[in-house]
């Protein structure tokens, strides 16, 4: 009898348990169950691609301005950020020395032209002499020779002297260009020495209100920017403002730096209120591809997949997908749109294709993009096919029109049901609510 006691009891607890069991998974699966369809127009938009790449500004054309003699800064005319006209005097060196130069190389082309002259009335009156034999042909060829290294000799102080005139000249700094000084490197008194190189006295900015952005641009996106197309840069001085420029030049020569292979990208821009300075570091945005009035959806909706118990709409015929050929999606004599009852994973999870479409008649499954449409609040499948996509929205090439109703999430019967307790007056808070 006891025996009998402890099985009905061990029957009852095993009873109680499957019935729990059963009724959790029951509330559990009704509470993932399909619920309403979250979705969104299709629209007309601008969709564009880009790349980005950091430059430093720079003046469109500027000149560094040097000397060619050496000596003492004497005069400084101009100071930063002087404009200055073509041919203006910006500074002077000493011309004590080079005067004294020139002087003497103008005495010695008066003495090299007096010894010429009198050389060439020996010549004259030897010649006459030999005429009439009375002088030998030695003297005559002496006589020659003496002249013409004479006239040599005139030449090359001639020459000194116009070379010193020249560095007297040089003495005087002009500005080669209209600008505005960027740079001044010397000062009164200062010692420059143009013995091996020029030195740079001054830097001179043709334009400000034209820049160009020196960008490096990663080896993986050079190959997608070209001469013309359009750019967006900011600088840290003007953080809530945009400029546009365009790209000039891609420039073939590489710049290795720690492994890392760039290219200078000349863009170029307009400066006409000169916000933009020289030096500035800029961040672009280089627009590859643009395309206006795009037909385009969210691309999250390439990724959702209705959830099991989803009503499902049957296309209407003029909306249907052809058989066949649809650009890069191929959906061949036999595919099927219509769904079945069960779909694929949970809702809101997408990536592959539903087991809704059929296989193609060769026993291969259709390829290509697949979007779902909402018509009436029910599920319909549709093929399409894509072109460039800006990472938020991809453009549709084939498949949609404008105003269609594109499925981007759905919702569950559960986060459908805690709405409406929170949203209800009459539904008691969770625990602690009120002390928040």
């Amino acid at each position: 009898m006891k025996k009998l006691l402890k099985i009905l009891i061990i029957l009852v607890i095993l009873g109680a348990i499957a019935y729990g069991v059963k009724t959790f998974l029951f509330s559990e699966s009704a509470e993932n169950a399909a619920g309403p369809l979250v979705s969104t127009k299709v629209v007309q938009t601008t969709i564009s691609t880009t790349i980005s790449a950091t430059g430093t500004l720079e003046p469109v054309d500027q000149v560094e301005v040097g000397t060619q003699v050496s000596g003492d800064i004497a005069k400084i005319n101009v100071d930063f950020n002087s404009k200055v006209k073509k041919g203006q005097v910006i500074a002077e060196l000493d011309k004590s020395k080079l005067k004294a130069t020139l002087t003497q190389a103008e005495i010695a082309f008066r003495s090299a032209e007096t010894d010429y002259k009198y050389k060439e009335s020996t010549y004259n009156r030897i010649k006459k002499l030999s005429e009439s034999n009375s002088a030998s042909a030695v003297e005559l060829e002496t006589a020659e020779y003496n002249m013409n290294s004479a006239k040599l000799s005139v030449e090359r102080s001639q020459n000194e002297v116009n070379q010193a005139r020249l560095n007297l000249s040089y003495a005087t700094i002009k500005s080669p260009i209209d600008g505005v000084v960027l740079k001044r490197a010397v000062e009164v008194g200062q010692t420059v020495a143009a013995s091996m190189s020029t030195p740079t006295l001054f830097v001179i900015a043709k334009d400000l209100s034209q820049m160009k952005v020196m960008a490096a641009v990663d080896e993986a996106d050079i190959g997608q920017v070209k001469q013309g197309q359009r750019v967006t840069f900011s600088v840290d001085a003007f953080q809530n403002e945009t400029f546009n420029g365009s790209v000039q030049e891609v420039r073939l020569n590489p710049t290795t730096t720690s492994n890392v292979v760039t290219y200078t990208v000349v863009i170029t821009a307009e400066n006409p209120e000169q916000k933009l300075l020289p030096g500035m570091t800029a961040t672009c945005t280089i627009v590859t591809q643009e395309i206006t009035d795009a037909i385009a959806i969210p691309v999250k909706a390439l990724k959702f997949t209705p959830a099991d118990g989803t009503p499902m709409a049957e296309p209407p015929k003029g909306m249907r997908p052809p058989h066949g050929e649809f650009g890069d999606s191929t959906f061949a004599k036999g595919d099927s749109p219509a769904p079945p009852a069960r779909m694929g994973p949970s809702p809101g999870m997408g990536g592959m294709p539903p087991k809704s479409f059929k296989k193609r008649a060769d026993g291969k499954k259709p390829s290509g993009n697949l979007v779902w449409v909402s018509i009436g609040g029910k599920a319909a499948p549709r093929p399409v096919k894509t072109g460039i996509s800006d990472g938020v929205n991809i453009q549709i090439l084939k498949g949609l029109s404008v105003g269609d109703s594109v499925v981007v999430s759905q919702e569950t019967l559960g986060s459908a049901k805690e709405k409406s307790a929170a949203s209800s007056p009459f539904m008691p808070g969770p625990p602690g609510k009120k002390k928040k």
